[in-house]
């Protein structure tokens, strides 16, 4: 079991931490949904073209560069911004990623402990131990709320159709 909390001053640490984050990108842009599908994106399949764009053939082949999409000068800060923020947010994912399973495995736990109390109480109140009705009554609308927990495994496939 995890059995861990975090402390006020860690809880504050991490705040101010995050706090920090935000402060120091005051420019920080956040898209739509529709606009993160829709815009054109570097990633590793087309970081390759547009630095040899950038470094290598628009220096070496001013005529050719429009000014339709920005200037040379713009596009090189734009890709050392792009640069520069890649390897936080590599970092960042694996703190997030971190950050998520914890509270995962924390969430497990409590819901774990939670439906063991409640199939106690119902074998109490089978048992007719006095307030287990009530205990019973309160949880099994809370419970008959959420939804069931995902299966441990997928379920099969279904057969092929003739």
């Amino acid at each position: 079991m995890l059995n861990i909390s975090l402390t006020p001053a860690q809880e504050a640490a991490i705040q101010t931490a995050i706090d920090a984050l935000r402060a120091n990108l005051p420019f920080g842009i956040n898209l739509t949904r529709q606009e993160r599908t829709e815009l054109p994106n570097i990633q590793d399949e087309r970081y390759s073209f547009v630095n040899k764009v950038i470094t290598n053939y628009a220096p070496a082949n001013p005529a050719l560069v429009s000014g339709f999409a920005g200037t040379l000068a713009e596009a090189t800060t734009d890709f050392n911004l792009y640069n520069q923020l890649e390897s936080f947010i590599e970092q960042l994912r694996g703190i997030l990623e971190m950050y998520t399973d914890t509270q995962q495995v924390g969430g497990t736990e409590a819901y774990t402990f939670s439906r063991e109390f409640y199939g106690s109480a119902q074998r109490a109140a089978q048992n007719n131990v006095p307030g287990s009705d009530a205990i019973v009554d309160d949880l099994g609308q809370l419970f008959e709320q959420s939804p069931p927990p995902p299966p441990l495994t997928p379920p099969p496939p279904p057969p092929p159709t003739p």
